[in-house]
């Protein structure tokens, strides 16, 4: 059976009971196609970087209980990468990372994701929080011509500002979408997103196969 035709073992929340006194964020996720609804501002900024992970092939949302101690915790997200599946708990404080296995049936490890490690990726975080919205908003509307196009083009290593200037009179916003796709898919890199926001002077290099 081919990789791409095994069922995914999660794919939708098992709830979507909100806990008392959390928030409620609600949004459309590229990469799994369908909207998600998180509770934390910490579940948001692990769920972006899920999503600017290029190897990271599929994730799901509060997938499955871990029970441990005879008790039992609700996951905050389960990932799949390549074969490797992990169940990830969000927590406040900081805590030694690996937990334990999902349940005696399902040998998926379950590791804690803390604050502080998400801060320490801050600058990453907020830039691809600015990027998800140009791919929820306007990826249906760009062609594979074009996505192509600015591919090939990132093989000098332009700035964003130049590719813009460069696919006039095409729509700016669309020229912008389908860079920020191919950075989505791996097929180009930004590695300056790491250290400074995103602007005209982002450097896109194709991505070396």
């Amino acid at each position: 059976m081919a990789p791409s035709s095994i069922p995914l073992r999660f794919t939708q929340a098992i709830t979507e009971t909100r806990p008392k006194g959390a928030g409620r964020f609600e949004f459309w996720a590229p990469k799994i196609g369908r909207r998600l609804t998180l509770f934390s501002s910490l579940q948001v900024r692990l769920w972006t970087l899920f999503e600017a992970t290029p190897w990271v092939n599929s994730y799901c949302e509060r997938p499955a209980y871990w029970r441990h101690d005879g008790g039992k915790l609700l996951t905050d997200f389960w990932v799949k990468a390549g074969r490797r599946e992990v169940c990830w708990i969000v927590a406040g404080e900081s805590r030694l990372g690996y937990a334990g296995a999902l349940s005696p049936s399902e040998d998926i490890k379950v590791h804690y994701i803390d604050a502080r490690f998400l801060t320490s990726r801050s600058i990453w975080i907020e830039n691809w929080m600015r990027i998800l919205p140009y791919l929820s908003a306007n990826a249906r509307f760009v062609s594979p011509r074009l996505l192509k196009a600015i591919e090939q083009a990132t093989r000098s290593a332009p700035t964003l500002g130049d590719i813009e200037r460069d696919f006039q009179p095409l729509d700016i916003v669309l020229v912008r979408t389908a860079a920020l796709m191919l950075l989505h898919q791996g097929r180009v890199t930004a590695g300056s997103l790491r250290d400074r926001a995103l602007d005209a002077r982002t450097v896109f290099r194709r991505a070396r196969i």
